[in-house]
């Protein structure tokens, strides 16, 4: 089935301002783009009534969807809003950036209503101080706490630390520890040659 390029446009423009709409009710704005696709291809649909944002351009070469939030940017290939709760969902080449991190995984979740954050399978967080892989991260935006579980490795310039399970307070630039952990660094700076 061809679907027209006024249909395509009229769609995504219903999508933008009923989600706008809920958007701004709360105070924010959330903007949603699409891009390297064809004007031939439909890429999303948008039931008004159940407030729900769905689009897939996982088949298709050189196109995203990202949606900017605040100042949060979430983009893949796969993207389902449920515009009632905020709720965001992201799956294939997923990626959350933020002013003073970058985090990426197989799938991030956004729970705006519920102000958190999840990622799930290959989870890598850069941050200005280290880097963190995990095989799933829980962040809860109102205590400010990222909780990373599996295969957990933090990188820091000067050395390591291996383990299962590690809570970050954020604002305190604080760590902790959960069982068995293994650790190397260096009193050297590693950037020296």
């Amino acid at each position: 089935m061809k679907v027209s390029r006024k249909l395509v446009g009229l769609l995504l423009l219903l999508a933008f301002l009923g989600a706008a709409q809920t958007a701004r009710g709360q105070g924010q704005i959330g903007t949603l783009h699409i891009t390297g696709v064809s004007s031939e291809v439909s890429t999303g649909r948008y039931d008004r009534e159940a407030g729900i944002f769905y689009a897939d351009v996982s088949e298709i070469s050189g196109a995203l969807i990202t949606f900017v939030y605040d100042d949060v940017e979430i983009m893949g290939k796969i993207m389902e809003w449920r515009t009632d709760d905020d709720y965001l969902i992201f799956s294939i080449d997923a990626k959350l950036t933020q002013e003073d991190f970058e985090l990426t995984g197989d799938l991030i979740e956004y729970f705006g209503e519920e102000k958190g954050l999840r990622a799930e399978g290959n989870v890598v967080v850069v941050t200005e101080d280290a880097t963190v892989y995990a095989d799933r991260l829980d962040y809860d935006e109102e205590t400010d706490e990222a909780l990373f579980t599996g295969s957990v490795r933090v990188v820091f310039s000067d050395g390591f630390m291996i383990g299962e399970k590690l809570l970050m307070y954020l604002e305190k630039s604080e760590l902790q520890f959960f069982g068995s952990f293994q650790g190397e660094f260096n009193e050297e700076d590693t950037n020296e040659e």
